[in-house]
């Protein structure tokens, strides 16, 4: 390991005070090599003193005031070099890598900023790390902040519920905010903190039941997901359908062929304006399917009529790999 300049540069200095004072004493007192280099580090250290074929004459003590003086400034300021490289070696490390992960969060936006580092929360922060997607975890516990740190997450440490810890997380500037923590209470309050910091912000939040559902939602929630009857729902699918588990890991796992769902809107200058499924083929030109389309004030239509023209604001559903939904933006979105 390379020492810090500062080591390298206190060292340097002590040995040359070192080297410079045994000359003199050999030059000016007449000393040997070996008296005159014992002299030197005696005079350094300060350890004590006995003036080795002495007694001095005039010139040789004043060597001796202007060796302790060099000596004793390039020794302190190793020592202090020493003890700076102790402490990086030992707590710095992670005292660098938090000052880094600091200023790479004052400069983040457009980013999306996940509530709670739990066991629903580490989940979204991982499926949004895979999709190569910029966040921000915000999280009180201590410990699960290492965790969330260890596992390279950028994290705010501090309570997601607090206008102030929101804003260090830059949720006026954030596109999105995942409210995972484990109280209801608390992804209540997020939400509405949230909000009241950015209206159009979209929240997804973590509710235990109907009645939390319905809170959050009027809260100004975009999507409340229930983990519990999520999960009991696909568990009771799998139980009557063994077979479907195959199909949900290919499109809900973490693998480099998993399929993702994502929403569009179609826009006026879409070259799919005035055009069906049919007409655009898109299984062909995009590798995506279109599993939904929900025109202006109307439901979500499943498995959508291919006879049917898509028209400009009208929200389109796909589903394919990230690469295949990439190119399906480009058509949906702007030519």
């Amino acid at each position: 390991m390379r020492l810090p300049r500062n080591l390298q540069a206190g060292i340097l200095g002590l040995f040359v005070v070192v080297s410079i004072g045994a000359v003199g004493f050999i030059l000016i007192g007449g000393l040997e090599p070996g008296d005159a280099l014992y002299a030197t580090m005696i005079t350094i250290s300060t350890l004590g003193f006995d003036e080795i074929g002495g007694p001095y004459d005039g010139a040789t003590r004043t060597w001796v005031v202007l060796v302790l003086i060099a000596g004793m400034g390039a020794a302190i300021y190793t020592a202090t070099a020493v003890v700076e490289y102790g402490f990086e070696t030992v707590i710095g490390s992670d005292y660098r890598r938090r000052r880094r992960m600091t200023k790479e969060i004052t400069k983040m936006h457009d980013h999306i900023i996940v509530c709670g580092f739990g066991r629903v929360g580490s989940t979204a922060w991982h499926a949004l790390e895979r999709d190569n997607m910029a966040s921000i975890v915000i999280e009180r516990d201590p410990d699960v902040v290492e965790e969330a740190i260890a596992a390279g997450a950028k994290v705010v440490e501090g309570d997601a519920t607090k206008d102030s810890v929101l804003l260090e997380a830059h949720a006026d500037t954030a596109t999105a905010v995942i409210a995972a923590v484990a109280s209801p209470s608390d992804n209540l309050v997020i939400t509405l903190s949230v909000k009241s910091i950015s209206p159009g912000i979209s929240v997804a939040a973590r509710a235990v039941d109907h009645e939390t559902e319905k809170k959050l939602s009027l809260a100004g929630a975009s999507s409340v997901v229930t983990p519990e009857l999520v999960g009991g729902e696909r568990m009771a699918a799998l139980a009557i359908e063994p077979a479907l588990a195959d199909f949900l890991d290919a499109v809900v796992s973490n693998s480099a062929i998993a399929f993702r769902v994502k929403r569009y809107t179609v826009s006026s200058r879409s070259l799919a304006v005035g055009k069906s499924l049919a007409e655009l083929n898109l299984r062909e030109g995009t590798g995506a399917m279109v599993i939904g389309v929900a025109s202006v004030d109307e439901d979500v239509r499943i498995n959508p009529d291919p006879r049917v023209p898509f028209m400009p604001g009208d929200v389109v559903y796909g589903l394919g790999s990230a690469v295949d939904l990439d190119k399906l933006e480009a058509l949906m979105i702007a030519p």
